[in-house]
């Protein structure tokens, strides 16, 4: 039987101190980095990739010793990484060399404009490896008289080592050979979850069936975005063409006759009963406001019966209004 690994932290409640201002002048060396994901959708290709956003992630730092560039570190990691990852990669790996290169200083200062990442490395239970390396070899410097001091910097400020770190990192976009970093489980579950939905949307769009309900949800990305939309038993009617209406009941003999009672000589469906009937002329006057208070014109489609919550719940209330009447 398979044990569950844990990963062991080093015995030290903080790890990280962050000082809102550099203090570059009692420090002789420190680093500055920069993570970049760099959209490269307008960057011209051929083939073109179509729709999907493609994104390059790259990361670097670049040391300072007495104020002048000595080394330059770039990386180039899996575009699926997420943001935070690559944060927490260029702090790894700038404190990694901080442990390599521990003889030229006892003093060290990293600035990052990723705060987040930061304070994430003073939690002692975080399950990610990344958190986990770096603080071990934080507690090892530590334990060697050695002292790493963080800083934050704001981004695009003018800083000369924060600007001259982000350009690197875009340069950083174009290498070739990668950094391995395990993708979080979100984005295969994004990716997943993305497919499904499109193999689902066009069996939707391709399928004969639910005519009516089409009208009111032209495809499965809508339906889903109407986060407002909660079904009942009269809405369902109106959504599906199933319901009390005489063009329904007179495909199973239920009714004589498909024809509306009112007196425009219409069949009763539900494009008649939301639209033009002229029994439900006054019920219909608040839906029409409604509507127009949000930029649609009437006659409207349907599908924006369902586009927000305010026009969703006056179109509830119209069809509550005329329900008891439609026969």
């Amino acid at each position: 039987m398979s044990k569950k690994i844990r990963i062991l932290h080093p015995p030290k409640s903080e790890f990280v101190s962050v000082y809102r201002t550099p203090s570059r002048k009692s420090v002789p060396i420190f680093i500055m980095m920069k993570f970049k994901f760099l959209d490269i959708n307008s960057i011209p290709r051929f083939p073109p990739v179509g729709s999907k956003s493609f994104f390059a992630a790259s990361c670097d730092f670049h040391v300072f010793s007495y104020h002048i560039e000595t080394e330059v570190h770039q990386f180039r990691i899996r575009d699926e990484c997420s943001v935070f990852q690559a944060e927490l990669l260029c702090i790894a790996q700038a404190v990694n060399w901080i442990r390599t290169n521990e003889n030229l200083s006892s003093n060290f200062l990293i600035c990052s404009d990723s705060l987040s990442s930061l304070y994430a490395l003073n939690c002692i239970t975080s399950p990610n490896r990344l958190i986990v390396k770096t603080q071990t070899n934080l507690n090892f410097l530590h334990g060697r008289g050695v002292k790493v001091f963080f800083s934050f910097v704001r981004g695009h400020i003018g800083i000369y080592g924060n600007e001259r770190a982000d350009w690197l990192a875009k340069e950083a976009t174009k290498l070739i050979d990668f950094i391995p970093v395990t993708v979080r489980k979100s984005f295969y579950k994004s990716v997943f979850k993305k497919h499904v939905i499109s193999q689902w949307n066009n069996l939707h769009q391709i399928s004969h069936n639910a005519k009516s309900t089409k009208e009111f949800f032209p495809s499965i990305h809508g339906r889903l975005k109407a986060v407002h939309f909660v079904p009942n038993f009269r809405v369902t009617q109106f959504l599906t063409g199933h319901g009390n209406f005489k063009a329904y009941l007179k495909r199973f003999n239920l009714s004589r006759t498909d024809l509306c009672s009112c007196s425009s000589g219409e069949i009763q469906d539900v494009n008649h009963l939301i639209l033009s009937c002229p029994k439900f002329t006054p019920a219909r006057c608040l839906l029409v406001s409604t509507l127009k208070k949000n930029n649609f014109a009437w006659p409207p489609s349907f599908s924006t019966l369902f586009q927000n919550k305010t026009c969703f719940a006056s179109f509830c209330e119209f069809i509550d209004g005329i329900f008891p009447h439609t026969i």
